[in-house]
């Protein structure tokens, strides 16, 4: 240890008394001047007395429990590195933290190892300038260009952008939700590109792509000979995130055995791979996306508690389309310009079509965009993309005419039941982009059940798919 390292003072503020001797006996042992608070209060007293170059405090103690340590030590203190390390996550107080601007989010029980990397980067870290602006000063244009791969003017869009700012810089754990089409893999791999993992790999781990079976083997490796066809070692998809970030896409697909096994390496930094007996340690930020409300599969026993709690430290809700203004148009005419490239002769898309976009409900949100406009480049005959270009379903009338309601009226109370009901398996489909199990789920039937009234009513989910 050097007297540079010795010379740093950490104050340490937690309600457990034992947690609290352990960490400050393990610091000092790493040459930290070390000075243990039991709560919020004592902290900001020693604050107001000592100096120090490093806060390390709980989240959920007495004189923090409305996170007034961590909102009065970056307002009085700036200068001062902060890291929370809490036992009961909260979504709203890991996103409040992370805006604050502080330097890591821990979960307990913390490994040494982590914690004391954590602690040197803080202490590396070059303290922030006052000439530098925060994120609650930061104006659109500056994030837009900071973020140029995600393409948004709106307010939803402005408020995502800022938690994004400041989640980058953390090694905190993040699930994204929202609707499929939405983005979440743009947002993840802006999150890791922005991020201080960026030289190393962002390594895409499909959940609907593994079998249940092949789970360990896929994820964390195998030996030679350890099952039938394994002619030769192989390393696991998450031996190519170490130093990088592991994306599981369509995490709330995961089955409950395999969500045990994640667990066990998410908590534990480290896996053992298939017919081998040796631990390997790897260092991984995990990024999960799913278009499922993980609380309500929580609840229903379906996802792991304490896997939700681990992976969703910070929780980011993507808008979709439709609840993003003029967004729309600006993501039309990126697109525009990608598909411009085979085909040189649109120029433009007409009025007509962006009040059309502007009224469409885009139950495929982004993603269906995207095809909507590659396949009227491809349709067009003229200079611009017209109403004749956009699919049928598209062009037709979203709400109800008073010829409408006057037609409603004429037929009987089983016609007008019958017709709302396959307006609402429509609506299903469109919104699930003709998943069936996620359409039977919200519907409140069996799969079976599912196919039988779609059968019924002459539809086809295949025709909503993108």
């Amino acid at each position: 240890m050097n007297e540079q390292q010795m010379a740093k003072r950490i104050l340490i503020a937690d309600d457990e008394p034992l947690y609290l001797r352990t960490t400050g006996q393990l610091l000092r042992k790493a040459g930290y001047v070390c000075e243990c608070v039991p709560d919020g209060d004592a902290a900001l007293e020693k604050l107001r007395s000592e100096p120090f170059d490093l806060i390390l405090s709980d989240l959920n103690m007495p004189g923090n429990l409305k996170l007034e340590l961590l909102r009065q030590g970056r307002t009085q203190w700036p200068d001062i590195p902060l890291i929370v390390i809490t036992g009961v996550p909260s979504l709203p107080t890991a996103i409040e933290a992370v805006r604050l601007g502080i330097a890591d989010y821990l979960l307990k029980p913390v490994k040494y190892e982590d914690l004391l990397a954590s602690v040197r980067r803080a202490l590396t870290q070059p303290a922030p300038s006052d000439s530098e602006p925060t994120t609650d000063q930061l104006d659109f244009e500056t994030l837009s260009s900071k973020f140029p791969e995600i393409l948004g003017r709106s307010e939803p869009m402005l408020e995502l952008l800022e938690v994004i700012d400041r989640v980058a810089l953390t090694d905190t754990n993040v699930l994204i939700t929202g609707e499929s089409g939405t983005g979440k893999e743009v947002i993840a791999q802006a999150i890791h590109s922005h991020g201080r993992r960026h030289e190393h790999n962002f390594q895409v781990i499909d959940c609907t792509a593994i079998p249940e079976s092949l789970f360990e083997s896929v994820l964390f490796g195998h030996a030679k000979g350890s099952f039938t066809g394994a002619i030769m070692d192989q390393d696991g998809l998450l031996s190519r995130s170490h130093h990088g970030t592991a994306f599981f896409d369509e995490i709330g697909e995961l089955p409950m055995s395999s969500q045990a096994k994640l667990l066990r390496a998410v908590q534990e930094q480290a896996f053992t791979p298939v017919g081998k007996n040796e631990l390997h340690r790897v260092d991984t930020r995990y990024i999960c996306a799913t278009n499922r409300d993980l609380q309500e599969e929580v609840n229903a026993g379906r996802f792991r508690q304490d896997l939700f709690y681990r992976l969703g430290v910070i929780h980011m809700e993507l808008p979709p389309l439709r609840d993003r203004g003029d967004d729309v148009i600006l993501l039309a005419d990126a697109f525009l310009k990608e598909f411009q490239r085979d085909n040189t002769r649109i120029t433009g898309i007409s009025d007509e079509v962006i009040d059309c976009f502007r009224r469409y409900e885009w139950p495929g949100n982004i993603r269906e965009l995207r095809n909507v406009i590659e396949r009227a480049v491809a349709l067009s005959r003229g200079e611009s993309i017209q109403l004749s270009d956009l699919p049928k379903p598209m062009r037709e009338p979203q709400t109800s005419t008073p010829q409408a309601v006057s037609m409603l009226a004429e037929i009987s109370r089983e016609e007008a039941l019958d017709n709302a009901d396959q307006s609402y398996l429509t609506a299903l489909l469109k919104k699930h982009s003709g998943n069936i199990s996620q359409a039977a789920r919200q519907a409140g039937l069996s799969r079976q059940g599912m196919h039988k009234l779609l059968a019924r009513h002459g539809l086809d989910a295949t025709e909503y798919r993108p």
